[in-house]
């Protein structure tokens, strides 16, 4: 028995997941895109995973073996997740060195990374990446669940 495309989006639609911006260096300049299908691997050695779609103009870079960053997105970067998902304009500012992959300014946390794997996939490839550099800001992560952005509600506390 096969799950339909609609039912399938539709379940994991409802699993809120982090926003991140994948991004590279090329003689162009810096590139980007919106993923929310990225995580945490292992510890030693550091390693994270990130789900590219093999039509993505990201795919060619990271299959390339371009060292990339993930930049994961505080609550009120949800503009700059909508830009480097191709809906909308938004103003972006990179920081990082020049030699190495952009991150995105004033993002919750970030990664820089070397090539570890790659991993077919299906209509995707799992980019596996091994941790170089991490940095952190305060802040709350953006959040995504059924088509829209979310907000951390606070738990009531028990006692």
């Amino acid at each position: 028995m096969s799950v339909s495309v609609q039912d399938f989006k539709q379940a994991l639609g409802r699993f809120a997941s982090g926003v991140t911006v994948v991004a590279v260096n090329d003689e162009g300049g810096q590139r980007g895109m919106t993923a929310s299908a990225f995580l945490s691997v292992s510890l030693d050695p550091p390693l994270v995973l990130v789900s590219v779609g093999k039509k993505a103009e990201m795919h060619a870079h990271l299959l390339a073996g371009a060292r990339w960053s993930a930049s994961i997105l505080r609550s009120d970067q949800a503009a700059l997740s909508g830009h480097f998902a191709g809906y909308g304009e938004a103003e972006v500012k990179w920081e990082g060195p020049p030699e190495g992959p952009p991150h995105l300014a004033g993002s919750l946390a970030w990664v820089e990374c070397s090539p570890f794997a790659a991993h077919d996939a299906g209509d995707h490839t799992l980019f596996v990446g091994l941790v170089d550099a991490a940095g952190h800001n305060d802040g709350e992560p953006l959040l995504y669940s059924q088509g829209k952005y979310r907000d951390l509600v606070p738990l009531p506390r028990s006692g």
